[in-house]
C-alpha cells in the first residue's frame, strides 16, 4: 500500500499540526544530518514554531556555523518559499510532483552538481561547498540573543 498525497497548505486542526510539526522536524534534521556526512558539509538548521519555540540542529558548533553565516557577503545561494514555488511552476511541477532535481542541464540530470561536488572534476580544484540560506539574513540582529551571554 502506498503513501497517499497530501495537500501542501496549512493543517487546520491543532493536535494534527503538531504531530506533523514534530515529524518532519525530525525528518528534516535526519536529513540535514545525512546531508552533511556525505557531502562533508557543515549544516546550521533553525526552527521557530508556531508558538515561537526555537529548535535547532548544527552538524559541528552552532555558534562556529553561525559565525562563519555573519561573515559570509553574499550567499552562493538563498532560498525562499516563493522561489521553490516559481521553480515549481516553471517546471510544470506541483508540489505533490518528484521532489526539485538540481539544474538539468545538457550534462544530464544531477550530472553539473555532482561534477560541481567533485566527483568527476579536477582533482587540483577545492571543492566547493553549498551554503543555503533561507532568509536567515532577517534574524541577524537577533544573533547575539542566538549565541547566548558568550556571543
Amino acid at each position: 500500500m502506498g503513501r497517499k498525497k497530501i495537500q501542501i497548505s496549512r493543517i487546520l486542526d491543532q493536535r494534527n499540526r503538531q504531530v506533523t510539526f514534530t515529524k518532519r522536524k525530525f525528518g528534516l534534521m535526519k536529513k540535514a544530518y545525512e546531508l552533511s556526512v556525505l557531502c562533508d558539509c557543515e549544516i546550521a538548521l533553525i526552527i521557530f514554531n508556531s508558538a515561537n519555540r526555537l529548535f535547532q540542529y548544527a552538524s559541528t558548533d552552532m555558534d562556529r556555523v553561525l559565525l562563519k553565516y555573519t561573515e559570509y557577503s553574499e550567499p552562493h545561494e538563498s532560498r525562499t518559499n516563493t522561489d521553490i514555488l516559481e521553480t515549481l511552476k516553471r517546471r510544470g511541477v506541483g508540489l505533490d510532483g518528484p521532489e526539485l532535481e538540481p539544474d538539468e542541464g545538457p550534462e544530464g540530470p544531477g550530472e553539473k552538481v555532482r561534477r560541481l561536488a567533485g566527483d568527476g572534476g579536477d582533482p587540483a580544484l577545492p571543492r566547493p561547498r553549498l551554503y543555503v540560506s533561507d532568509s536567515l539574513c532577517h534574524y541577524e540582529g537577533a544573533l547575539p540573543h542566538l549565541l547566548g551571554p558568550s556571543g
